[in-house]
């Protein structure tokens, strides 16, 4: 009876770690942005990606040598921005953004500009889209 015990414990076990194991590995956190620092990135919205895990929006911009730059700036996942007053008609491509964000570490243009504790300053057209601070 001690056998049968100790192989169930080990694979339920199995089964909890297999289980958890993805949820920890799909959520990558901020460790790839520079949290310090804060960069206004104007551009035009060239696509905009409402699916899970997170929202992306992807801006044209120029750098300021006058060279085009193809920002990608990630969100919280679309149930956060629902719940922050944003839809996925908030935005469309070729809307004028202006996006505050944490710019990547390795400085690619790639940002972060919400989780689920923030959400920096975004203007899309002229009209400032919900935000909430850290």
């Amino acid at each position: 009876m001690g056998k049968r015990l100790l192989l169930s414990s080990l694979v339920l076990i199995s089964f909890s770690v297999a289980a958890f194991s993805g949820a920890a590995l799909a959520h990558h956190g901020v460790a790839g942005y520079d949290m310090t620092k804060t960069i206004t990135v104007h551009g035009t919205v060239s696509k905009f990606d409402w699916s899970n895990p997170h929202v992306v929006v992807y801006v044209d911009a120029k750098n300021e040598s006058g060279e085009m730059q193809h920002w990608t700036i990630e969100f919280a996942s679309p149930v956060h921005m629902v719940r922050a007053g944003w839809s996925k008609s908030s935005m469309k491509a070729g809307d004028d953004i202006s996006i505050d964000t944490h710019p990547s570490r390795n400085g690619a243009p790639i940002g972060i500009s919400s989780t689920i504790t923030f959400i920096l300053k975004a203007v899309v057209n002229g009209q400032a889209l919900p935000s909430r601070s850290e």
